[in-house]
This record gives C-alpha cells, sequence and structure tokens, in this order.
C-alpha cells in the first residue's frame, strides 16, 4: 500500500492528552499480548520518569496526520516526535484496521501472529507483491491460528524478525506443509523499505547486520535454489499489478488501444488541428493508455520504436492523415468514421484512474475539515415509557436521532396492530401513546393519526439537544436546537450596504481571525465590534464588511471553515 508516495497527507498534529488516553486504551484492547511485553520493559527501563507505555506504544508527543494512499485507501499516520512513523489506521472493505509499523514491531515483535518466511522472499516483498503460499517457510509446530482478514506480520524464518504487516488472504487451517495450492497468501499493507518506513529513520532491526535481503543469497536446508525460484516464480505468475515484461505483440495492441482511445475521449472532432505528433503522443496516446500499464506501454518497448514510425502506420490504416511542416511531423486530419474507431470498445485509462483518486483525496480533505452538527432528541416523561414498552434501554444519557425515534414508533404500531382497519394510512393511537401526547392545557387528542403526523408530535413533546462534530475532536452534546451563523445584508445612512456576520462563536471561530482572509477576499474594509448581547464574561462578536458580500463570505465559511451549509441563516437585505 506504501510502495509509493502517499498523496494529500495533511500536517500532523499533536494529539491531546485524552485522545492519547483513548488511543492507548484502544491499542492494549486490540493487542493484549502489549501487557506483557511492558511489563519487561518496565522493568529493564532505567528512566521511570515516564510510564513505558507512554514510552513506547503512545509517547507523549505524539503526532497524527490524514493520508490518501496511492492506491485511494483512506487512513492517519500516527508519528513520534522524531518523526518515526509507529502506527497506521486505515479504512479498508468498510473495516477499521489498527496497524503497528516496522519500527514498532521490531520493539514488540509478538505483536501479531507470525507467518515465517525465506530471507531472499523480503526483496520480493519490497518490490511491490503480495506474500505468496508457496513463500511460507512452515515451522515445526505449525502456523498460528489466524482466520481470513485478520492481521499477521511476516517474519524472517529463525531469526523472527518482523518485516511486514498484512492481512490473511486465507485461513491458515486450510495451510498445510507440502501443499500444491497456490495464490496470495497475505495481502501487504505495509513492508520494510516502503514509502512508510522511508519517512522514519530508515534504520534495519539490528539483527539484520549479517543478513542480505537480496535474492541471490545462498538459502540453507530446505530452502534451496530451486525452492527460491518457485516462490518467485508463483508471484510473478500470480500477483496483480506486478511489474511484468509485456511481448513487444502485446505493447503494440496496447500502444493501439490507447490510439484510438485518445481520438475518441481526447482529441474529439472540435479539437482544432494541425497539432504536432509528439504533442499528440505525449498529451493525449500516453495519459490514454489502460491503467496499471504506465511503465510497460511506451513507444521504446513497442516494434515501431519511435513515434512517427506508429503514426504512420495508423495513417496506413487510413486513420489519420500527418505531414511535414516546418521540418516537423503534424497530425492534420482524423477519419472520424473509420470502421476502426466504430468497433472499438474504450477502457478505464491512467488519467480517468488518476482524476478519481485525485476527487477522492480532494473530497476526503474537505469532508476532514467539515464541521458536523447532528440533531437529536432526549425522551421525556411518558414517552420514557412508551419507548421502555418497545423495549428500549434508556438512561439520563440517551438520546435518539428522528429517524431511530420514527423506526420505534412505527414498529410499535406495528407490534400493537393499531393500523385503522377502514383506512389503512392511519392510525389508532392506545392509551400508552395517548399518555404521551397529552398537553399540558389538556387539549383533545384527536382519535386518528396518520404515522407521520404521529411520530412527529411524539418527537416534538422529547428534549431537543445536539452534538457538534469538530474535525480531530469528541462530539460535543450541547441542549437545544441548533444554532446558526447569520449574515445580514443591512441598509445604512445614505443607501450604503454592509454585511454582517454573528454567531461564529457556537462553531468555535474566532471573528478576529477573519479580519485579514474577508479584506483580500471581498476588497472591502472589515471591523469586528462586540453585538448588544455580548457580555464581559461572555463576548459575542459581530463582523462587519462594507459592501454586498454575501455570497463571498459564505462560501469562504462553508469552505474554508468547514461551516455546515444548513446551520448558516442568510437574512435579505432591509433598513436598520
Amino acid at each position: 500500500m506504501f510502495k509509493k508516495p502517499t498523496s494529500n497527507i495533511k500536517n500532523f498534529s499533536l494529539l491531546r492528552s485524552s485522545d492519547r488516553r483513548k488511543f492507548k486504551e484502544e491499542i492494549l484492547k486490540k493487542f493484549p499480548s502489549l501487557d506483557s511485553s511492558l511489563h519487561i520493559l518496565t522493568e529493564s527501563t532505567i528512566d521511570t520518569t515516564e510510564t513505558p507505555i507512554n514510552s513506547f506504544i503512545v509517547p507523549e508527543h505524539i503526532q497524527s496526520a490524514k493520508f490518501v494512499s496511492n492506491a485511494g485507501t483512506h487512513g492517519v499516520i500516527y508519528i513520534t516526535n522524531e518523526k518515526q512513523p509507529i502506527w497506521i489506521r486505515i479504512d479498508k472493505d468498510k473495516k477499521d484496521f489498527l496497524i503497528p509499523s516496522v519500527y514498532t514491531l521490531w520493539k514488540f515483535s509478538d505483536l501479531l501472529p507470525k507467518i515465517p518466511t525465506f530471507t531472499p522472499v523480503i526483496s520480493i516483498l519490497t518490490g511491490g507483491a503480495n506474500f505468496m503460499i508457496p513463500g511460507i517457510a512452515f515451522p515445526s509446530e505449525g502456523l498460528p491460528e489466524v482466520n481470513e482478514g485478520e492481521l499477521v506480520s511476516i517474519v524472517i524464518r529463525d531469526l523472527n524478525i518482523p518485516m511486514a504487516v498484512g492481512t490473511m488472504n486465507i485461513s491458515t487451517k486450510l495451510l498445510k506443509p507440502g501443499s500444491t495450492r497456490k495464490g496470495v497468501a497475505v495481502n501487504i499493507l505495509h513492508v520494510f523499505g516502503d514509502y512508510l518506513w522511508s519517512m522514519g529513520d530508515q534504520s534495519s532491526p539490528p539483527e539484520l547486520s549479517n543478513v542480505k535481503l537480496c535474492q541471490e543469497e545462498t538459502v540453507e536446508a530446505d530452502a534451496s535454489e530451486s525452492k527460491v525460484a518457485e516462490i518467485t516464480e508463483d508471484i510473478d505468475e500470480n500477483i496483480e499489478n506486478l511489474h511484468k515484461e509485456l511481448s513487444i505483440s502485446e505493447v503494440d495492441r496496447l500502444l493501439e488501444a490507447s490510439f484510438y482511445q485518445a481520438l475518441l475521449e481526447k482529441l474529439t472532432p472540435n479539437t482544432p488541428l494541425p497539432m504536432s505528433t509528439s504533442q499528440f503522443y505525449s498529451a493525449y496516446i500516453l495519459p490514454c493508455r489502460p491503467v496499471d500499464t504506465d511503465n510497460e506501454v511506451d513507444i521504446k518497448k513497442s516494434s515501431y520504436k519511435k513515434v512517427s514510425k506508429f503514426l504512420k502506420a495508423m495513417e496506413k490504416k487510413g486513420v489519420i492523415k500527418i505531414k511535414e511542416s516546418n521540418q516537423d511531423l503534424v497530425l492534420y486530419h482524423v477519419n472520424w468514421k473509420h470502421e476502426s474507431l466504430d468497433a472499438f470498445r474504450p477502457h478505464k485509462t491512467i488519467e480517468s484512474a488518476t482524476n478519481e483518486v485525485e476527487a477522492q483525496a480532494s473530497t476526503s480533505v474537505l469532508e476532514s475539515m467539515q464541521i458536523q452538527v447532528k440533531e437529536v432528541f432526549k425522551p421525556k416523561g411518558a414517552v420514557v415509557d412508551l419507548f421502555k414498552a418497545q423495549g428500549q434501554n434508556i438512561n439520563e444519557n440517551t438520546t435518539y436521532e428522528y429517524i431511530e425515534i420514527k423506526t420505534i414508533i412505527l414498529d410499535y404500531l406495528k407490534s400493537h396492530n393499531l393500523s385503522d382497519k377502514q383506512n389503512r394510512r392511519l392510525v389508532i393511537p392506545d392509551e400508552q401513546i395517548r399518555e404521551a401526547l397529552v398537553t399540558k392545557s389538556g387539549e383533545r387528542i384527536p382519535d386518528k393519526w396518520t404515522r407521520d403526523d404521529l411520530v412527529h408530535q411524539i418527537q416534538l413533546k422529547m428534549e431537543p439537544f445536539h452534538y457538534v462534530i469538530f474535525p480531530d475532536h469528541d462530539p460535543e452534546l450541547r441542549k437545544g436546537a441548533p444554532k446558526c451563523i447569520q449574515i445580514s445584508e443591512l441598509k445604512r445612512v445614505g443607501n450604503k450596504v454592509v454585511t454582517t456576520i454573528c454567531g461564529l462563536e457556537v462553531y468555535r471561530i474566532n471573528p478576529n481571525e477573519l479580519i485579514e482572509p474577508l479584506k483580500k477576499l471581498c476588497a472591502s474594509s472589515v471591523a469586528v465590534n462586540p453585538t448588544p448581547q455580548s457580555l464581559p464574561k461572555k463576548p459575542l462578536m459581530e463582523v462587519m464588511i462594507q459592501g454586498p458580500q454575501i455570497k463571498q463570505v459564505k462560501n469562504y465559511l462553508i469552505n474554508t471553515k468547514g461551516c455546515p451549509e444548513k446551520y448558516i441563516e442568510v437574512k435579505s437585505k432591509g433598513k436598520k
């Protein structure tokens, strides 16, 4: 996953004490073997000013940053104050993985179940391959029991040195010595020598001082030269996206496919011609190569060897016309009705794949900046009894979103058969529901309700709360309905218009920090003054900008400050 540099790594930020504590608890829960390891470290640690947990697992100055891998996988990297990556969190196949780096595994080698291999295999893994079944060096005691999808470390046989981390592609119960089974054993996520490793001090484990990670090394005993050759051959045959040599005819075929794709997808009949053939090749054909072929589909690896020879072959087919102009070869005509274009079936290109990754990364970065607001409601009075009657376990901290409330009420109506038999779209509330609907004024409760009206009325009987979720912070539960940021345009003396912003403090935005950015954005003067509701202990400020600036201000708050658009209230122009 880290064989290429990751994209869009945000700035690293220091974890708060509370986040460090939660992170430590999560690590110990997921890796219970750490307790015994930490006990050993405690006994051997001379400097006891720091607990072993903080020193080795979650250091005091641990920092984190979100990233997007080259393959589009989203995650978080945790590093020490010395920039050493020690943990990685990724979201893969809708599952959250907390992964120790090789630097961490060298301190805690028993952190993960171990799958042993032969020394030469490591060089193959660092080249970007997954770990294949023939590469397993079966120990005499057998492999540890690991299910498909669970984390394991790949270790060098006998030396017990973790060199890679991945997820089992197959249960170890199905893997036996001497089996002819082939295929991927472990999907590699991180390996010694990859980009994540290079972010650290790029050190090797001390035990490797006399071990060479080269494929030509002589392997003792059962790991003979023939065994290594078998492993290498099996990996070459089975691993997807492994760099392998294509035949000249395959390169020719893929190059022609890229040529047709470039005409249909990028050049199009509206593109002005003539165009230099060098520009056509570099800016149109190369981006249209099939995905994952960028290193192999090259004019020099084809039978044509030169761009001019390739395009002359396409001219001979009648697809294009080229000519010399000012000592340069140019493309000046395309036969858009040629049968080759009609018969061609487009493929996913390198350019489209790159654009997808960049789009996902941009979306991820934008989402990571967004402030989220979630409205919830707390049961009270007779509504508590109603929810308990439907099997809900309620305490003083229990809250529900509207969709959850609706589900509970509809399930109650269905289980108690409260539909109106003459009109199935209506329901007749029983005594439990009528009790929840009672008002202080004693108004008459209708005998029949639509389901939506009934759900809405019960929700109104509940106490409103809301969560505000700031990036990289725990959710904050606040009482009452969410408050809005107000953007208003006001007319002043002489028909002058000013734009004001109030309510920024609710979303932790310092009004004074907006002065310079809004000056540049709106090309107007900006001032910050206390509002009439401001108090010394709870100051509330208003930002005032000269001119009608609602659109610019609103976009700035959404895209730069992450304010939720739903909770930005815009007021029409009016006289003061």
